[in-house]
């Protein structure tokens, strides 16, 4: 009779060493998704008149950057020019143009806005 209690004593004492939350394994943290949003994505300038864009990018947890990691540019020849602050100038000619936003830690997101000069 003496060896069944020890059997038992070691199933109890095995189960009293292991926790709750060590049956079941960790449930792996989500991938980081970068995003780029930007504003405004429709505008109608006079020629020559400037207007502020807006990035709004989010970062990896834990992590914050010095200066924002994007890149402006016009996408087209003419288009008026744009500030690294993303302050845009209209140029002197009418047209629809567009103005592009990077992320430097990130290339492959961008987001594009239209600009109509009159």
């Amino acid at each position: 009779m003496l060896k069944p209690s020890l059997s038992f004593a070691s199933l109890l004492l095995a189960f009293a060493c292991v926790a709750p939350g060590d049956a079941v394994p960790a449930k792996p943290a989500e991938p980081f998704r970068p995003t780029l949003n930007l504003r405004p994505v429709t505008v109608t300038l006079a020629k020559g008149a400037t207007q502020a864009f807006q990035a709004e990018i989010n970062y990896p947890e834990g992590m914050r950057y010095m200066r924002q990691p994007v890149v402006w540019s016009v996408v087209e020849p003419g288009g008026g020019s744009i500030a690294d602050t993303g302050l845009y100038t209209a140029p002197a000619a009418t047209g629809t143009y567009h103005v592009k936003v990077a992320r430097e830690d990130f290339p492959d997101i961008s987001a594009v806005a239209t600009v109509t000069v009159k």
